[in-house]
């Protein structure tokens, strides 16, 4: 799946990463300031509070830097958490280079996840469904979306999605 348009890309990219910060936070052992930091701010650009792209760029470098220091592994909860910072890094970069488009690669991670997750614990195939639907709901709502700011009714559902897509419930 690829959305036509870079606000669509975008949109969609923060949602992985948005429903999958607990894992960074896991993972981190809550030391995840940079990846916070850009997440609000990617959100509040997208809701069209934040205008300055040049702010945004700060802290999406900030990011990048902290990103670097991070020492990764094969274990799943480094892959998960990997996909949030990924799909994080995506959305913003979707926007400064309109062409970028990530998404069927970060779908294939989510998949290759699952089917990781799946196959160590059958018990947790349920979670493929509920990766299509979200995904779905996306499309059905959100896909065409061409500029900012994206609409109240995605940012409302955005923050009714408490669960990871690998199961995880963010309280």
């Amino acid at each position: 799946m690829s959305f036509a348009n870079h606000i669509a890309r975008s949109a969609w990219c923060l949602v992985i990463a948005s429903v999958n910060r607990i894992h960074v936070d896991i993972w981190s052992n809550g030391d995840c300031e940079p990846f916070n930091k850009l997440l609000s701010k990617q959100t509040a650009f997208l809701r069209g509070e934040l205008k300055s792209r040049d702010n945004l760029a700060r802290f999406f470098n900030e990011f990048i830097d902290w990103r670097a220091t991070l020492e990764a592994d094969d274990s799943l909860g480094w892959l998960a958490a990997d996909l949030a910072m990924a799909a994080l890094y995506a959305s913003v970069e979707t926007l400064f280079d309109e062409e970028c488009d990530d998404v069927g690669l970060l779908n294939q991670y989510i998949d290759d996840i699952l089917g990781d997750l799946i196959e160590m614990q059958p018990e947790m195939e349920p979670l493929q469904q509920y990766s299509s639907e979200l995904l779905q709901e996306f499309t059905a709502s959100w896909s065409s979306v061409r500029q900012v700011p994206v609409s109240k009714d995605f940012f409302q559902w955005l923050g009714q999605q408490d669960t990871s897509l690998f199961g995880v419930a963010d309280d």
